[in-house]
């Protein structure tokens, strides 16, 4: 609790060890998962194959998370450091999203094995998250190449192992999400209530990503790769749900838009009304939607608001306080961390109703905690 507020942070990460193949996946598959070739800052993995989970260039970021993360740093990212840094910080809950599982489990490696790394880190997620069951949640991998494979790792991480939320992979290249293939999916998030976490380009609706054409640059047009990699394949998967009816069908499903910022929301809602409305019979000719794109998202939709984010006083104005929740991002070198809270009770134009629904009450309801 801060300031009397009590939080959830809906956006933290794990450093999984660097032991957690080895150790957690099933025997018949530990002569194929990858091996570890250097780690980074005791926190990034480096594979064999060449595979790193954040980026290539780890000189700066390395450095960053040992000056940011000193105690953890030290305690190699153990449940007691967390739990530390969450009090001083006063953070009542974390959700906590994989790190370099999400790379390790990629999808050029054989779908059993994907698979198989998936049941991995939910099972080690579950055991850190054990330690301390009231304060640390876990969103589970699914293995994205399998589709009757990421409802039975689903149906497992959520109904057995306690995880929250359900991090939503990269499409089939050949199978969009609307496909009726996809149902099963979605129809298992709306039984179990559960929603899925749309992270970036590591939940990209398609090929290529919207960043690709500055992924391989470095300095200031790399850096290009950071403004449009994670708001522009969101909003691409936000608006792949609205427009392609999944919405529609599925009207209990629940999405959860990450690390994007949210200031793009008002313009994408009006935008996409634009698209839908004064225009609607040029895009859709057979199948109209039955709502509109704003009321798809007060209805089915959260996105997250970065602590300092001053546009955030718009996204409220304009869309509402009840589809917002906080993200912090700890304990990446980007972290906002250690000023997360500070920075988010400083801003201005959003009163203290709306903050302590951003910080509690939106996800509460959000996870059914």
């Amino acid at each position: 609790m801060y300031q009397g507020y009590r939080v959830i942070d809906a956006d933290a990460h794990f450093y999984e060890p660097a032991n957690i193949w080895e150790q957690y996946v099933e025997a018949e598959y530990r002569d194929q998962v990858p091996r570890v070739a250097q780690i980074h800052s005791r926190a990034i993995l480096e594979y064999e194959d060449g595979k790193v989970a954040v980026g290539p260039d780890r000189t700066i970021s390395t450095r960053m998370i040992q000056e940011k993360f000193g105690r953890a740093y030290d305690a190699w990212w153990s449940l007691e450091s967390r739990l530390q840094d969450m009090d001083e910080q006063g953070w009542d809950v974390q959700v906590c999203l994989a790190t370099n599982a999400a790379v390790s489990a990629a999808y050029d490696r054989p779908p059993p094995l994907h698979a198989a790394m998936c049941r991995a880190f939910n099972t080690w997620a579950a055991d850190f998250c054990g330690g301390a069951p009231g304060r640390v949640k876990f969103t589970a991998m699914v293995p994205g190449q399998l589709l009757d494979g990421m409802v039975t790792e689903a149906r497992r991480a959520v109904g057995k192992q306690g995880a929250v939320s359900v991090f939503l992979p990269q499409v089939l290249a050949d199978t969009p999400w609307h496909h009726p293939d996809y149902d099963q999916v979605w129809q298992t998030a709306s039984e179990m209530e559960f929603p899925f976490a749309i992270h970036g380009m590591d939940s990209a609706s398609g090929f290529p990503l919207a960043g690709a054409r500055y992924r391989d640059a470095s300095g200031g047009a790399g850096a290009i790769n950071g403004l449009t990699g994670f708001p522009f394949e969101n909003m691409l998967a936000m608006a792949h749900f609205m427009l392609t009816g999944i919405l529609d069908r599925f009207p209990s499903l629940r999405l959860l838009v990450l690390e994007s910022n949210a200031g793009w929301l008002p313009w994408a809602l009006h935008r996409l009304g634009e698209i839908t409305g004064g225009r609607q019979a040029t895009y859709f000719r057979e199948h109209p939607l039955k709502a509109s794109p704003k009321e798809y998202f007060l209805r089915q939709c959260y996105v997250s608001v970065e602590p300092g984010e001053g546009p955030a006083r718009y996204v409220v104005d304009a869309v509402g306080d009840d589809n917002l929740v906080i993200s912090t991002d700890y304990p990446h070198s980007d972290s906002s961390y250690p000023y997360a809270r500070e920075n988010f009770m400083e801003l201005t134009g959003i009163g203290d109703a709306s903050k302590r629904k951003v910080l509690w009450d939106n996800c509460v309801r959000l996870y059914d905690l």
